[in-house]
């Protein structure tokens, strides 16, 4: 007579505690924030998912009581742009002259002054 096969168990992965993933993802963040690189990159170096890196980045900072910091756009690391603010420009006014040379005057430009330019470039008297 034969006897029974048992079957084997399945050896299935260690689990990890989730202090353990709740650490790792502690010392993932803040490698993180030293990296200077945008989420996604740095996802893609560590190996992780983006939406798992956010996941804990919320839950993370529900869990200290700390507000969580705002979403980092993808932004290649490099100089940083400051707004730049221009002064209102008036009208400019374009004069060609028959030479062929152009006259740019700013709004409320010295008509006397223009006139003076003009002569001088060749073009007929104002």
């Amino acid at each position: 007579m034969t006897e029974p096969a048992l079957a084997s168990p399945e050896v299935s992965p260690p689990t990890r505690s989730r202090a353990s993933a709740r650490q790792d993802w502690q010392q993932r963040l803040e490698r993180f924030a030293r990296s200077g690189l945008s989420p996604a990159q740095f996802c893609t170096a560590e190996g992780v998912s983006l939406p798992s890196f956010y996941s804990w980045r919320r839950r993370l900072a529900r869990d200290t009581g700390a507000p969580p910091t705002a979403p980092v756009a993808d932004v290649p690391p490099g100089p940083r742009l400051l707004p730049v603010r221009l002064p209102a420009g008036g009208a400019v006014v374009e004069l060609v002259l028959p030479s062929g040379a152009v006259l740019r005057v700013p709004a409320g430009c010295d008509l006397a002054f223009v006139r003076l330019l003009v002569e001088a470039l060749g073009g007929a008297p104002c």
